[in-house]
């Protein structure tokens, strides 16, 4: 699996990319696409602003290269996301980290190899273990205590985050309009 430090890569302005560290050289779209593709994580950045241009790059490589991918993004979800204000569009942003860091669970808990979870029967079955496993632990859990069970890691983290919720909603409730 390539390194999780991600591959440090300058847009020029003449739309050329260069690729620093070991392969110190200039790379196409293609290129990235391929690195991506193979696992690593790439951080474009502009030569003469600093700005971070990875979002940009992606986007375009997704639409020139690969528009049948775009069929993931309901045409009405679109619309939401043009119409949205900042509280809208900082929960869609939440709702897929979370969605990003589930599927990471699964490629990473699932199987040993991330490439057998290119099926999605494999990511069901990946998903549905991970539930069994954490039946059988509850269960283990509730006989061994004779009175109330402690809440799992899981348990505890989610109920972190709908506390965490609960106070950004009291704090843009009490926003003056």
């Amino acid at each position: 699996m390539p390194d999780d430090i991600p591959l440090a890569i300058k847009r020029y302005p003449n739309r050329r990319y260069y690729a620093a560290g070991s392969t110190s050289k200039y790379i196409s779209l293609q290129d990235i696409e391929a690195l991506v593709q193979a696992g690593h994580t790439v951080e474009i950045r502009d030569s003469q602003t600093g700005d971070d241009v990875t979002r940009t790059v992606l986007t375009q490589i997704i639409m020139e290269r690969h528009p049948e991918k775009m069929l993931l993004f309901p045409t009405d979800m679109l619309h939401c996301i043009l119409r949205s204000n900042d509280v809208m569009s900082g929960f869609l942003r939440d709702y897929f980290r979370h969605s990003l860091t589930y599927l990471d669970y699964l490629k990473q808990h699932g199987t040993n190899s991330p490439s057998s979870l290119v099926q999605p029967m494999h990511w069901v079955k990946a998903w549905l273990d991970g539930i069994a496993a954490t039946n059988t632990t509850a269960a283990t859990n509730t006989t061994a205590t004779s009175t109330q069970a402690t809440p799992d890691a899981e348990s505890a983290r989610l109920s972190a985050r709908v506390e965490e919720l609960e106070e950004r909603l009291k704090q843009l409730e009490s926003k003056p309009s």
